[in-house]
C-alpha cells in the first residue's frame, strides 16, 4: 500500500536531475551575465581555447560557439563533469551570443552521488580539442608510426577502453577508427547478403565450411545492427570515444542497473526522513 502510494506521488512529482532557485533569474543577455558575475565579486572568467568559463559562486558557466552533445540534464544517470579537480553536472542550458550560442550552467556534484566512470566527462583543453576537431589525426606518444595500421578499419570493434588507453595513445583516432568500423561493417553485411541471395549460403561458410554458419548468421544480423547504433554515437557525438562492438548492450544494462540503485537510494532516504 505504502509502496503503490509512493509510484503515485512519484508520477505526479518526478524527480528532477536539476531543481533551480526561484529567487534565481533566468539570465539570457551576455553582458548582463557578466555584470551579475561582477557584482557577485566573482572572478570575470577564464578563456579555455574558444571557449568562455565564468564563476558565479560555486556554480560555473560555460559559453561554447560548439554545442556539447554529451551535456545533458538527466533525472539519473547525469554525466559528471570535471572541471579543475572538482566534480559539477549540468543544471541548465541558456541562450547565448552570436559568438558562443551554447551556455551551460553547471551546479556542484552532489557529495552523496555516485558517479559511473563510463559518464565522467573530463572539461579541459584536451576535451576542446577532440570536441572542435573530432575527425583529426591524433599524433603517436612514442612519435613513432604503429606497427598496428595495417589493423586499421578493425580496430574501431575495440571497446572504448581500448580505444582510450591502447589506441589513442598509439596515434589512432578514436572517432575515426569507430566510423571505418561501421562502413567495413556494412560492407561485410552486403558481401554476406549477396552471398546469400546467389549461393544460398553464407561467405564464410561457402570459401571455409560448415562450421562457420553462425558466423554468417552474425554477420548478416547482428552487425547491421551493432553498426547502426554505434554510427548512432559518432555523427551525434554523444562520446569521445565510441562504443565498440556490442559494447552499447553491456552499457545500456549498467545504466538500467544504475538508475533502479539511485531510485532504491532515493525512497529509502525520503521515508527515512
Amino acid at each position: 500500500m505504502v509502496d503503490d502510494q509512493w509510484k503515485a506521488r512519484r508520477r505526479r512529482n518526478p524527480a528532477q536531475a536539476a531543481r533551480i532557485d526561484p529567487s534565481e533569474t533566468l539570465i539570457d543577455d551576455f553582458e548582463l551575465l557578466q555584470q551579475v558575475v561582477n557584482e557577485r565579486g566573482g572572478d570575470p572568467g577564464m578563456e579555455l581555447g574558444p571557449d568562455l568559463v565564468l564563476f558565479m559562486g560555486e556554480r560555473l558557466v560555460v559559453c561554447s560557439p560548439k554545442q556539447m552533445w554529451d551535456w545533458e540534464v538527466q533525472d539519473y544517470g547525469r554525466p559528471r563533469i570535471e572541471f579543475q579537480g572538482s566534480g559539477y553536472y549540468l543544471s541548465r542550458k541558456l541562450s547565448g551570443d552570436e559568438d558562443r550560442p551554447y551556455r551551460y550552467e553547471l551546479a556542484p556534484w552532489p557529495v552523496r552521488l555516485r558517479a559511473s566512470q563510463r559518464q565522467t566527462i573530463v572539461y579541459d583543453e584536451g576535451y576542446i580539442t577532440n570536441r572542435d576537431g573530432r575527425f583529426k589525426k591524433v599524433k603517436s606518444q612514442t612519435g613513432r608510426r604503429s606497427r598496428m595500421t595495417f589493423l586499421y578499419p578493425f580496430l574501431g570493434f575495440a571497446w572504448s577502453g581500448t580505444k582510450r588507453n591502447f589506441l589513442e595513445p598509439h596515434g589512432f583516432n578514436a572517432v575515426r577508427i569507430s566510423l571505418m568500423s561501421c562502413i567495413l561493417a556494412y560492407a561485410i553485411f552486403l558481401t554476406e547478403l549477396v552471398s546469400f541471395f546467389f549461393f544460398s549460403t553464407g561467405m564464410l561458410q561457402w570459401m571455409i565450411g560448415s562450421a562457420l554458419l553462425v558466423v554468417d548468421y552474425c554477420c548478416l544480423l547482428v552487425l547491421p545492427v551493432d553498426a547502426a547504433i554505434r554510427f548512432f554515437q559518432i555523427v551525434n557525438g554523444t562520446s569521445r570515444y565510441p562504443d565498440g562492438f556490442l559494447e552499447w548492450v553491456l552499457n545500456f544494462v549498467l545504466q538500467k542497473r544504475e538508475e533502479r540503485i539511485a531510485e532504491m537510494e532515493e525512497e529509502r532516504d525520503r521515508f527515512g526522513r
